[in-house]
């Protein structure tokens, strides 16, 4: 008889305890947690505001590029056609004749395969038809190569993207150059809302 009476009480103690309101203490911890949630979807929309609008039109868009070839290499056939696996040393400069590359100055061809899409479609091209240590000089219009300049060609991104950035000391403000693996981005604009 003693041992149900415990029972009992502590089943009414028990039902008793689990009808009564949260404690303090945890209310506390759930106000926390919630305030917490909302600073942080706070400051995720904030770091949405703060963006960096990048131009990302290839460095030799709007440039006329012009290439010296000398064919020093041909798989197969004595003259290049479609899928020739080639070598050539060139010299490329610029239309007011700088010089951009030189496989010269590196003492190494540059080998590719014809019309893979390893090369610009007018190098490609140019190459067709060439035997073993001839030369060519071709002059490639921005529309034959990498393209006019386009202002429309942007990039909106939040800054917060661009960490690894922040972490190495660029300053993420307009008309600073950050790299990248394909070239350098400039960024056209920077806002901190």
């Amino acid at each position: 008889m003693k041992k149900i009476n415990i029972l009992i009480i502590c089943s009414i103690f028990t039902i008793l305890l689990s009808s009564c309101n949260t404690p303090v203490w945890q209310n506390d911890k759930k106000d926390n947690l919630q305030t917490n949630q909302w600073e942080m979807k706070k400051e995720a929309k904030k770091e949405i505001k703060w963006t960096v609008t990048l131009d990302i039109n290839h460095p030799m868009a709007w440039k006329t590029l012009i290439f010296d070839i000398e064919m020093m290499k041909i798989d197969k056939w004595d003259v290049v056609a479609s899928w020739s696996k080639v070598e050539v040393n060139y010299k490329w400069t610029l239309e007011d004749g700088s010089q951009f590359d030189s496989s010269y100055d590196r003492w190494e061809t540059l080998p590719f395969t014809v019309w893979a899409g390893q090369m610009i479609a007018w190098f490609d091209k140019a190459v067709v038809g060439m035997k073993v240590w001839d030369k060519k000089n071709i002059k490639l219009a921005p529309k034959d190569a990498y393209g006019e300049y386009d202002k429309t060609k942007t990039q909106v991104v939040p800054k917060a993207s661009l960490e690894s950035f922040i972490n190495a000391w660029f300053k993420l403000e307009k008309w600073e150059k950050i790299p990248t693996q394909m070239w350098e981005l400039t960024i056209l604009e920077s806002t901190d809302e």
